[in-house]
C-alpha cells in the first residue's frame, strides 16, 4: 500500500488480476465488508446514446396477437 495524493493506492499482483477477472483500466467497485475491503469489478453504465446504438430490432415477424375484441378505438392490421 502506498501513498496516492491524499489516499491510498492498492497493486494487485498479476495472477491474482487475471483470477478476478480484471483488466486495465476497468471501472471497480470498493465496499468496506466484515472481512475488510471488497474489490469487484462493474459494468459502466451506457448512456442513451450507446444503448440506442447497441439495440438490434426483433425480427419482422410477430411474436404477440391480441386474443380479444376491441373494446375501444383500436385499429387491427
Amino acid at each position: 500500500m502506498r501513498r496516492w495524493g491524499n489516499s491510498l493506492g492498492v497493486r494487485l499482483p498479476a495472477a491474482i488480476s487475471r483470477e478476478a477477472g480484471l483488466r486495465d483500466n476497468q471501472t471497480v467497485e470498493l465496499r468496506v465488508v466484515a472481512e475488510g475491503v471488497l474489490i469487484r469489478a462493474v459494468e459502466p453504465r451506457l448512456s442513451l446514446e450507446e444503448r440506442l446504438a447497441a439495440y438490434v430490432p426483433m425480427e419482422a415477424e410477430p411474436t404477440e396477437m391480441m386474443v380479444w375484441d376491441p373494446v375501444g378505438a383500436e385499429a387491427l392490421e
